[in-house]
């Protein structure tokens, strides 16, 4: 389980929580800020804010075969306005697994929750159900436990880009 909280300085909780059900702004305020970002709707395709139900892949990266790839797959299970994300997440390192007997598709929960404080808000995240394996990420070279590096990565490739990203807004 990794359980994070991070203030945002000057921004209310419904900015963030509407961020990132938006394709365009998910994208622009993760990693280097061109991250491609899609919701796509069961039966409709792309969609401009993600609902429940909905599917989302980040930190998609175009594939040798010119197709785009996802590094982030989820889908939607429940929302509250302004409040409250609860999504099925699995991230393309599951499959990395130093040991292949060790590779499961059993998807993590991902619960985050909008606050707001005094100063502006914050993101309370809890992402459970995640695989404790050895991986291997070819593209970053790490070799470690599939749940430490998750946990790394969600400062690097969210938590810092978003600050930044939110800074720049204001």
């Amino acid at each position: 389980m990794i359980a994070q909280t991070h203030q945002f300085m000057g921004i209310s909780p419904e900015t963030l929580y509407n961020a990132y059900l938006s394709p365009k702004e998910h994208g622009a305020m993760t990693n280097d800020g061109n991250t491609i970002v899609t919701y796509n709707r069961p039966g409709a395709g792309e969609v401009a804010i993600g609902e429940t139900g909905d599917e989302l892949h980040a930190f998609g990266f175009i594939g040798e075969d010119g197709k785009v790839q996802d590094n982030v797959v989820g889908t939607i299970f429940r929302l509250v306005p302004g409040k409250l994300i609860v999504m099925s997440w699995k991230n393309l390192a599951w499959q990395w697994a130093t040991d292949s007997q060790h590779i499961t598709d059993f998807e993590s929960t991902l619960i985050l929750t909008f606050r707001k404080t005094a100063f502006g808000s914050e993101i309370q995240m809890v992402q459970v159900n995640l695989p404790d394996y050895e991986v291997h990420i070819p593209p970053t070279g790490e070799t470690g436990a599939l749940s430490s590096i998750v946990n790394t990565h969600w400062s690097l490739l969210y938590w810092e880009p978003m600050k930044k990203y939110f800074a720049g807004k204001k």
